[in-house]
């Protein structure tokens, strides 16, 4: 059966929280729910982190409605024909207006669902700075997200040093974990087994073995008072 695993990881202890089997055309985002169901009940709930298949805007709310603070890097904005990219236009989501390169401002007109666009049609004809905006006879368009306070936020703490070296210092780990996790004696990045729910078996059949001998290593052993690390 072709199917994804995904894996929730104390990044301290090394020790896989959960894992969750999903069809292989799942995104990982739709998995988040399932990687962190055994924490939302927590008074204090843990941070979570992931890699920018968690950065969207849609997931970055939903875990922060639910009480988790999520670090998770968004890809750089870019403009596939090279063209400035709308990181160069200043939006404001408390006035509801976007800047351009040049100074000019207008208003966001909100669309259905949320969002809006911000457009600079009456300006671009004239603009100095055309040939390197846009291509458009209607002029540059910048699209707003509905959660585009959430991603503006987002961007401007992952531009802190101190949050460069935090995601970092956490990113090896967990990459050291799903290699230990896929080792090829134990199939891989293949499922060994037909059927989801058989998938799903065998992956916490892996992860049970994967933390026993990470709690070797980490000095597990009986003592008088039962069962502690060293």
């Amino acid at each position: 059966m072709t199917a994804t695993r995904h894996l929730s990881i104390d990044p301290d202890s090394e020790l896989i929280d959960e894992v969750v089997a999903t069809p292989a055309n799942t995104p990982d985002r739709d998995a988040v729910a399932a990687l962190l169901g055994g924490h939302e009940h927590d008074a204090d709930k843990p941070r979570a982190v992931g890699d920018s298949a968690y950065a969207d805007a849609a997931t970055r709310n939903d875990l922060e409605s639910a009480g988790f603070e999520l670090t998770a890097k968004i890809p750089p904005v870019r403009n596939a024909k090279g063209l400035f990219s709308k990181d160069r236009f200043e939006v404001s989501t408390e006035h509801m207006n976007v800047t351009c390169p040049v100074g000019n401002v207008v208003p966001v007109t909100v669309i259905p669902g949320g969002g809006g666009r911000a457009s600079f049609k009456a300006y671009c004809a004239d603009c100095p700075l055309k040939a390197s905006c846009t291509t458009s006879r209607k002029g540059r368009t910048i699209s707003i997200h509905r959660f585009e306070a959430i991603l503006q936020r987002a961007r401007k703490e992952q531009a802190d040093p101190a949050w460069k070296a935090d995601y970092r210092a956490d990113r090896p780990k967990v990459e050291r974990k799903i290699a230990h996790f896929t080792r090829r004696p134990w199939g891989g990045r293949k499922a060994r087994t037909r059927g989801l729910e058989r998938v799903a078996t065998d992956l916490d059949t892996r992860a049970g073995a994967v933390n026993w001998a990470r709690l070797a290593i980490l000095g597990l052993h009986v003592g008088d008072n039962g069962w502690a690390i060293a």
